[in-house]
């Protein structure tokens, strides 16, 4: 009876968190105290060295889950950048597949890993929410984000929800980073880079760190 109930919670945890994350290449392990794992836009050519890649089978909507265990793995062998290349489907084409990635890990000097200044990211990764900016409404559809190019001529001003919603009123700024938010009614951020983890709080629009944000960028669409 014993033996049966194990196989029954062994089965059932794996349908519950129906994904396999491994680091299934450890090429080289590189020395460093980086806290941060940031999305690298295009494939490193001589800048960077590559230390070993990390597969991601199955799917599951526990973004912040995976991006903890992605983020343990590549940390064991000193990575603090990533590439997602898309496999080729039949005809060729390059396409994301959020059931099945690879992520090739590098360590790259952080000087030299591209920023863009006064640009914003809003994303939901809950149920299409309708978001208003400078009073024009946008649907943000599940899983996905968009992109907002700041400017000192212009305040923006980004709203959702009601009468109790939430507001931010948003400008361009000398040397201003880049900014990432989450629009949604479920609440889940990330700790600072110090510290990475995960914290629930209260309000439609929070600020992400920048290590998870740039996680959710390479696996959401861009609308």
């Amino acid at each position: 009876m014993k033996k049966i109930l194990y196989i029954y919670i062994v089965l059932y945890s794996s349908f519950c968190f129906s994904q396999n994350i491994f680091l299934t290449e450890a090429k080289e392990i590189h020395a460093n105290n980086d806290k941060f794992l940031y999305a690298l836009k295009e494939e490193p050519k001589t800048d960077a060295q590559y230390l070993g890649k990390i597969e991601v089978s199955g799917f599951s909507n526990d973004d912040a889950a995976v991006f903890s265990e992605i983020y343990k793995k590549a940390k064991s062998i000193g990575g603090n950048s990533y590439f997602m290349k898309p496999a080729e489907n039949i005809e060729g084409n390059s396409t994301f597949n959020p059931h099945h990635y690879i992520l090739y890990i590098y360590y790259k000097e952080k000087q030299t890993i591209p920023q863009k200044e006064n640009t914003v990211y809003l994303i939901n990764p809950e149920k299409e929410i309708e978001v208003r900016i400078n009073n024009k409404k946008i649907k943000l559809p599940q899983r996905s984000f968009l992109q907002l190019d700041l400017t000192q001529q212009e305040i923006t001003d980004i709203s959702v929800g009601k009468f109790l919603g939430s507001r931010i009123k948003l400008q361009a700024k000398n040397n201003q980073p880049e900014q990432y938010f989450q629009i949604s009614g479920k609440k889940i951020s990330a700790n600072s880079q110090v510290s990475p983890g995960i914290n629930y709080k209260t309000g439609d629009i929070i600020a992400l760190e920048k290590s998870f944000a740039e996680f959710l960028l390479t696996i959401y669409d861009k609308i």
